[in-house]
């Protein structure tokens, strides 16, 4: 490995026994950048001069790139208010570099992908467990993916969002390699300004009616809607970050947040099955004779059994809660 590069993993803060992975990630230029500047603040202007004066033409087209694949970012300074732009770490380039350069990724093997989640999963613990885990126990903190929505749930919230919507890849899925549910399902609203997708050129712009209709097609896929404030996930049982985190925390009803128990009524059941298909948790599965069936121990309170049953036999019940209490519920 180049003596720059090796220098430039150090800036980037990439665990030692990812170098060689990270080397795809990044170009030679970035790389004798944040040699060059570590990880303060440098004018737009600055960087395109070096970059004229490497023998790179087009300097203020890689400068874009450098940042619309978040290898930069934005920063403001407080007095001047001019922007500059300074070096990202690892952790926030990797989902980037899986999410919009697929093919490069695609490359890596499983087993150093595998590697890679694992270490990512581990820092996104480090970062957000604490705050899952005060959710869990009543608190009001602020977090993202906190609660379940049904899908009329999820209309509501995009109705406060506004006519357009910004649609991105999933970085969870993507960093995952799913091909088994669709990628492209992270619903934002639409934000102009630094360091946004928007700003970026990244992402897919929807209007509303689009929005909705995308939300249905991905809830009969089996994808469970879930988010806040202004960003609404389409969340699988596998690959969804919050979801192994509340797996491992222990933290089922209570992280993310489930608002309805499931309530299935086998005699209304005519045994089509679309719910052992869509559950992400196997609690509709099928018995040895072939039969529907529904273990509530296993349900995450999701809701997208009820809104995909042909015949009524999912119906869901609003949850008692009470501040600073256990999740209960109303029976």
């Amino acid at each position: 490995m180049k003596d720059t590069y090796r220098k430039a993993m150090e800036i980037w803060e990439v665990p030692e026994v990812f170098y060689e992975a990270a080397i795809p990630m990044y170009r030679d230029h970035e790389a004798e950048l944040a040699v060059r500047f570590g990880r303060d603040p440098v004018s737009g202007q600055e960087i395109c001069r070096l970059l004229r004066e490497w023998g790179k033409e087009e300097a203020e087209r890689l400068l874009f790139e450098s940042y619309q694949r978040n290898v930069l970012e934005k920063c403001q300074d407080d007095i001047s208010k001019e922007t500059f732009y300074r070096m990202t770490d690892f952790y926030s380039r990797y989902p980037y570099f899986a999410q919009y350069e697929p093919e490069a990724y695609g490359e890596f093997t499983q087993e150093t992908v595998d590697r890679l989640n694992e270490w990512d999963l581990k820092v996104y613990m480090d970062r957000t467990a604490q705050a899952a885990l005060a959710i869990a126990a009543g608190q009001d903190v602020p977090m993202h993916q906190t609660q379940y929505l049904t899908l009329q749930e999820s209309f509501d919230m995009m109705d406060t969002l506004g006519e357009e919507l910004i649609i991105l890849p999933c970085n969870c899925k993507a960093m995952g390699r799913c091909t088994e549910k669709p990628v492209n399902v992270c619903i934002n609203k639409l934000v102009k300004g630094p360091n946004t997708p928007y700003d970026r050129k990244l992402g897919t712009i929807l209007t509303l009616e689009e929005t909705k209709k995308l939300i249905r097609r991905i809830n009969k896929k089996g994808l469970m809607q879930s988010g806040e404030n202004n960003v609404l996930c389409n969340c699988d049982g596998v690959y969804c970050y919050p979801t192994k985190m509340a797996r491992i925390l222990g933290t089922r009803l209570h992280y993310p947040t489930s608002h309805y128990e499931t309530l299935w009524d086998e005699d209304l059941c005519v045994q089509c099955g679309k719910c052992t298909r869509i559950c992400n948790f196997e609690a509709f599965y099928k018995d040895e004779a072939g039969k529907v069936k529904f273990d509530p121990e296993k349900c995450w309170g999701c809701t997208i059994c009820s809104a995909n049953c042909p015949k009524g036999a999912i119906s869901l019940k609003k949850r008692v809660t009470e501040p600073g209490s256990d999740l209960t519920e109303n029976r």
